[in-house]
């Protein structure tokens, strides 16, 4: 007895350093891969192939589905994908995910402690972030396949227990004379992968200990192929759970990929009543063509571990080409089931992208621009006012500062909590940049409304056709000003435009109209009301210039 606790014990022991090990080679691949996935992203928008191929990267970068489909949902929540480009992320990311099965499935345990070593003393030395994520990718590596080795090692002596053998028969899924897998017996399996994956929130953690289970013999391939599919049912919980509270979009997305891996598990099984002969072995086509893509006879149980992996990359490519020409339609079914009747909007700063830096910056550096449309919004409202041709409540300008205020505030803390993740040098040092951008555009919707309370008194002075033409040219320089420091904050684009030259021309033009307002008051009767507030305009909107440059000087910079 005491025996057998010892063995459960280390194949527990295996199993968590063998999660432990994923989850630090998933971390440290984000940490140097992270300013990829921006790259990345921005392919999405062209096609689904595009989408498809986007997703199958980032999963093989970071090396989990979960978390790509998390983030995935998150893009959607945030406003950065629709629906159909998120569905097209999803199926590529069950490719991916793929590409940690193959790997576990290699026998290349003699790097496990090497790895291990390289990999701790790599962290003792490096500094910069980069080389530390370079580094925990190693002793990542060397974990996950020191936990595999003892697993292997150790699931061999329990699969002589009458206990294991006993609870693994209800789920043989060998076939019958006729070649026929049994249908109760492959749908428990199926089961068995789908709870097993939802208690461990990692489907490449599953099919890991399938493949674990397949090299020590306890289970056959029959067995493992349907609980690889039930593995790939589970990981769709995870989205489904990170979907809870989001958009409606955001929901339908999770939903996609939970019916993408249902469907195709579905066509899958359905495909096991096609059954061949080859080499004396009568079996369902898919077997045989898994049996023929990696060395060793399958149905003699040589190298079983490798055809498990081959058939859950196999399983997920077909699907992906099968299901690729009804995403359109996929998408028309979610939103049929998960209607849009809910006031809930795009929440631009998305708490899921939070555990990868760069895409946070990202929705960060969209909402800044959000935030900088509004405010150089509210101050062409405010000088349109002054020259009489626009006619707006106080109220509504000021609901408009408040929200800015809001923007202001919600900035904030969302830089806040992307601070407390690990970061690059770049990404530390873009943070306080991106703070000042939010205090610039903040400040200059405060200035905006300065202007809109001299609006009266600037259009009681009457203003000449000269000063009003002149005025007309200053409000279309900050305006063409105001519009490409927008655009590069939301498409990340070099400014197209010299700021400081904007800021200089928008500057002089303020002065000269300062000059030519004040030698008119001079020429003025004695009884004309000398009234400041034009002159007041004149130098608000050379604050208003100042902080544009500001922002754009930043983005340039740090590349904000």
């Amino acid at each position: 007895m005491t025996g057998n606790i010892q063995v459960a014990t280390t194949v527990l022991g295996g199993l968590a350093l063998f999660i432990y090990g994923m989850g630090l080679m998933s971390e440290g691949l984000t940490q140097v891969a992270g300013a990829r996935m921006k790259a990345i992203l921005g392919y999405v928008t062209k096609n689904r192939v595009a989408a498809i191929a986007a997703g199958a990267g980032i999963t093989a970068l970071i090396q989990s589905s979960s978390a790509t489909t998390v983030m995935t949902v998150g893009f959607v929540n945030a406003g950065l994908l629709s629906l159909t480009q998120a569905i097209g992320v999803v199926f590529g990311a069950n490719i991916g995910t793929t590409v940690t099965g193959q790997l576990v499935s290699l026998k290349v345990t003699d790097l496990a402690l090497p790895a291990v070593v390289l990999g701790v003393a790599g962290l003792m030395i490096a500094r910069r972030s980069m080389m530390r994520g370079a580094w925990r990718t190693v002793l990542g590596f060397g974990l996950l396949f020191f936990g595999m080795n003892m697993m292997s090692h150790e699931l061999k002596a329990l699969a002589k227990l009458p206990e294991f053998i006993s609870f693994f028969s209800h789920f043989d899924c060998a076939p019958s004379a006729g070649g026929y897998l049994p249908f109760g017996a492959v749908l428990g399996a199926i089961a068995v992968g789908t709870l097993c994956t939802v208690a461990v929130q990692s489907s490449s953690a599953t099919i890991g200990i399938t493949i674990a289970l397949a090299n020590a013999g306890v289970i056959n391939l029959w067995t493992a192929v349907p609980i690889v599919l039930g593995d790939n049912i589970g990981t769709t919980v995870t989205a489904l759970l990170a979907s809870i509270g989001t958009n409606v979009n955001a929901r339908r997305a999770a939903l996609a990929h939970a019916l993408f891996n249902i469907i195709g598990t579905l066509l899958l099984v359905m495909t096991f009543v096609l059954v061949f002969v080859e080499g004396g072995v009568k079996a369902p086509a898919f077997f045989h063509l898994v049996n023929a893509c990696a060395e060793g006879n399958a149905f003699l149980g040589e190298n079983t571990g490798r055809h498990v992996a081959m058939a859950h990359t196999l399983f997920n490519v077909a699907n992906v080409v099968v299901l690729a020409f009804f995403i359109p339609m996929l998408a028309r079914l979610c939103s049929r089931m998960i209607r849009d009747n809910s006031n809930q909007k795009v929440k631009s700063l998305e708490p899921l992208l939070l555990s990868n830096p760069a895409l946070a910056l990202l929705a960060a550096r969209r909402t800044l621009g959000e935030m900088a449309r509004r405010a150089s919004t509210v101050a062409s409202v405010a000088l349109n006012t002054c020259l009489g041709r626009a006619h707006v409540a106080e109220e509504s300008l000021q609901d408009v500062e408040r929200e800015i205020d809001g923007l202001q505030t919600n900035l904030r803390d969302y830089l806040v909590a992307i601070s407390e993740r690990k970061l690059s040098e770049r990404q530390a040092q873009t943070l306080p940049e991106m703070l000042h951008c939010v205090n610039d555009a903040e400040r200059i919707s405060d200035i905006a409304l300065k202007i809109f309370r001299k609006a009266s008194r600037v259009q009681r002075e009457g203003l000449s056709d000269e000063i009003l033409r002149l005025t007309n040219d200053l409000m279309s320089e900050m305006r063409s000003m105001a519009t490409g420091i927008v655009q590069a904050l939301r498409s990340g684009a070099v400014l197209s435009f010299d700021p400081d030259a904007s800021e200089k021309r928008i500057v002089e033009m303020a002065r000269d109209l300062t000059r030519k307002f004040a030698d008119r008051l001079k020429d003025a009767p004695g009884d004309t009301p000398h009234d400041m507030a034009f002159l007041t305009v004149m130098s608000a909107v050379k604050d208003v210039a100042r902080h544009l440059e500001n922002i754009a000087e930043r983005i340039e910079k740090e590349r904000i």
